[in-house]
């Protein structure tokens, strides 16, 4: 090889191949070093017991299926929910998603109230329902556990004008409610101004085949609702036309609750499972 500035020979080519070679020894050996200090962490953390609720998080260290689970009694029969992270009801709080929905159709609101849309606002059908009746499923134990997160919704006032004096939201404080189309991040349209949660991935990666309720406003005009159908968000109309679908009720707890192991040999529980110490 010759140089530039005066054609002689330079011998670069050993002098390349040695800096590539050492180049190529280092980023194989920070390749090796990273794997392994990867590895440690995962198997350190993907083996750790969990201790609080926050460590079964749903996707936390390839957590899925059984391993995002925690199970809370309801009418002293143990149901799972998954453990999601988000930061919608508050930094310090896990939503916890029932894995199946209620069995039990139920409308969202009177049906003497037709010409009105709306899917859920304070003291509609499933608010009470949830807030009341399924509440009380819950052992007194669970009860001093759930946290009486706030919750946005479209306001009855709202409901009631539809929309001419929309929108208009209200935060309620609620121990057991629904999501919202936005959580769910269905293609509705809404108002960007209104602020209903930021979307939640893990819910559409737990969907159920059922119709469940949204708690998202009126779309498209009179008696419409929002539901969601595998992964997708949808629009319903008129209360006499498939305006019965189910609950799939969530809930929040500190994310620090304590969790422990328990082994059960039931009719409908085999096995170890994660429970609060508290729900009994």
């Amino acid at each position: 090889m010759c140089s530039r500035e005066t054609g002689k020979r330079v011998l670069w080519g050993p002098v390349v191949k040695k800096k590539v070679l050492i180049t190529i020894a280092c980023v194989i050996f920070l390749a090796v070093c990273g794997g392994l200090i990867y590895g440690i962490f995962y198997w350190y953390h993907a083996t750790k017991k969990p201790t609080v609720v926050a460590d079964l998080c749903y996707g936390k260290y390839g957590r899925t299926g059984a391993d995002s689970l925690v199970y809370v009694k309801e009418n002293d029969q143990y149901i799972p929910y998954i453990v999601i992270d988000t930061k919608n009801y508050g930094d310090d709080a896990v939503l916890l998603l029932r894995k199946f929905v209620y069995m039990q159709d139920m409308m969202y609101r009177d049906e003497n109230m037709f010409g009105v849309g709306g899917a859920y606002y304070n003291g509609c059908i499933v608010d009470n329902f949830l807030e009341q009746e399924f509440y009380n499923f819950y052992s007194d134990g669970m009860k001093a556990i759930i946290r009486n997160a706030p919750v946005k919704i479209h306001s009855i006032y709202l409901v009631s004008k539809r929309r001419t004096e929309g929108p208009l939201l209200e935060t309620i404080n609620r121990h057991v409610f629904v999501l919202s189309a936005a959580e769910c991040g269905g293609s509705l349209p809404r108002d960007p101004a209104e602020d209903e949660g930021e979307l939640i991935p893990e819910v559409l990666e737990n969907s159920v085949s059922l119709y469940t309720w949204l708690r998202s406003e009126q779309i498209g005009g009179d008696d419409t609702h929002a539901s969601l159908l595998y992964r997708r968000a949808v629009v319903g109309n008129h209360i006499q036309n498939g305006s019965e679908h189910y609950v799939r009720p969530v809930i929040t707890v500190n994310r620090n609750e304590p969790i422990e192991l328990r082994t059960f040999d039931t009719d409908t529980i085999q096995g170890t499972i994660y429970v609060f110490p508290g729900d009994e």
